[in-house]
């Protein structure tokens, strides 16, 4: 049995015995047929699964199978803003759904964007063009100051400081409190 040294409860369930030898990521898997497609992930929508979008600009909904959740969830992490490999449902027409056959990670993007054969350029394109808008929306053109105008200080009277009463520490009472 493995030896918890790091604590928590959920140490001891990522045993070495599943593990990969090696640390060596999965080989790179492409697209084999026309029914596999390099898609977007634009966002996660629960209950295992996400909104893709096709080189095509085609609105998807994939389904993430159990092979990418629970223990091999790790090395295989699909978030928004992702790509992965799916297949089209070859009995829907028109395609609707899909399932996730591969999670790239960005090494294994960057081996994709060089081969000619696998049409991914709106896909980028999207993903850039969603970096570019939540840039945007971080910086609003919205200036908060402390000055006033001229013609709201002329509106607003001048306040003449309120008397305070004093506060007499001797005549406190406890019982009053």
């Amino acid at each position: 049995m493995v030896k918890n040294t790091s604590g928590g409860t959920k140490t001891k369930g990522l045993a070495r015995k599943h593990i990969r030898q090696g640390g060596v990521s999965a080989k790179l898997r492409i697209p084999e047929n026309d029914l596999e497609k390099v898609v977007y992930v634009s966002k996660m929508l629960g209950n295992g699964m996400c909104e893709v979008y096709t080189n095509d600009n085609i609105r998807l909904i994939a389904h993430i199978r159990n092979k990418f959740k629970g223990r091999q969830k790790r090395s295989n992490t699909i978030t928004a803003n992702s790509y992965i490999l799916i297949g089209l449902r070859d009995w829907e027409n028109p395609y609707k759904n899909c399932d996730v056959i591969f999670v790239y990670d960005e090494t294994h993007f960057k081996l994709i964007r060089d081969i000619p054969s696998i049409p991914i350029n709106n896909i980028i394109r999207r993903a850039a063009d969603y970096t570019h808008f939540t840039n945007n929306t971080l910086h609003d053109e919205l200036i908060f100051t402390n000055t006033l105008k001229e013609e709201e200080q002329q509106q607003q009277p001048e306040l003449q400081p309120e008397l305070q009463p004093e506060l007499q520490l001797n005549n406190i009472d406890i019982e009053d409190i």
